[in-house]
């Protein structure tokens, strides 16, 4: 994707501040409507803070986020509520409501719109595990009688609720075997070429990088010091890139 499509998500010169400490400063990021944008960082750089502010859970000290073109926190609370049901989020480790049923996490954004008959939400609750390939009967299980790969598709699941153009995941594989992983990894790029999504996802794990990635953003010293599809990151003279990159090459080469 290139800046020729539309901009579905944006950061523009944020700066985040926690008493004396600086997470984010002047950091500039767009979001490509269709594509898969990977944000990689050391530990502790800022990756989930900036999540955080793209969903409106926390907000920077300064500068604006933007999505579908729209100031998040200078809409009212209608604006908020119609632009947050047009993206949804898989959280690290599911946040499933562990009182429950399968069925009851996948409604429950449903219910909260007030919009369908229970006959309604139901079929679109089956749609939605079948999209994620779980079957009917997993639909009455309680998220303690799961799997960690199940917990994230039933989280997906949730996430798919409302139709949504943009899909936000962090750290979508860890936890998971490589099996799983590379499983998870394949229903994220299906679905996004049948349902057209734009996915921003956080990870540290290289194999889901070269596996996912349209494009990697790279958070360090506080900002945004790259921002290309991975094979360019080669040619990114910063120590961070460097080193990490030493990781990425030769699963470059096992892809290619």
């Amino acid at each position: 994707m290139t800046a020729t499509h539309p901009i579905v998500c944006e950061a523009r010169q944020v700066w985040t501040q926690y008493d004396n400490t600086v997470i984010h400063r002047n950091l500039n990021l767009q979001a490509y409507q269709g594509e898969i944008l990977a944000l990689v960082g050391g530990s502790g750089c800022g990756k989930t803070t900036l999540l955080r502010h793209f969903i409106g859970l926390t907000r920077p000290t300064r500068g604006e986020i933007l999505l579908f073109g729209e100031p998040l926190n200078s809409l009212d609370r209608d604006g908020q509520r119609r632009v947050r049901n047009r993206f949804g989020v898989l959280f690290q480790h599911g946040a499933l409501f562990s009182a429950l049923t399968v069925f009851e996490n996948i409604a429950f954004p449903l219910r909260e719109l007030h919009q369908f008959d229970e006959n309604t939400i139901r079929r679109l609750v089956m749609h939605k595990l079948s999209l994620v390939e779980l079957e009917p009967k997993h639909a009455q299980l309680l998220p303690s009688q799961l799997s960690g790969g199940m917990i994230k598709r039933v989280g997906l699941a949730r996430a798919l609720a409302l139709e949504p153009e943009l899909l936000l995941l962090d750290e979508p594989t860890a936890g998971l075997d490589p099996d799983r992983s590379e499983n998870f990894v394949q229903l994220i790029k299906h679905l996004r070429r049948t349902l057209g999504l734009t996915v921003i996802f956080v990870t540290h794990d290289l194999d889901t990088l070269v596996s996912l990635s349209d494009r990697v953003a790279v958070l360090a010293d506080q900002h945004i010091v790259a921002s290309c599809p991975l094979h360019e990151l080669r040619e990114v003279d910063h120590p961070f890139v460097s080193n990490f990159f030493q990781g990425v090459s030769g699963r470059l080469e096992r892809a290619a």
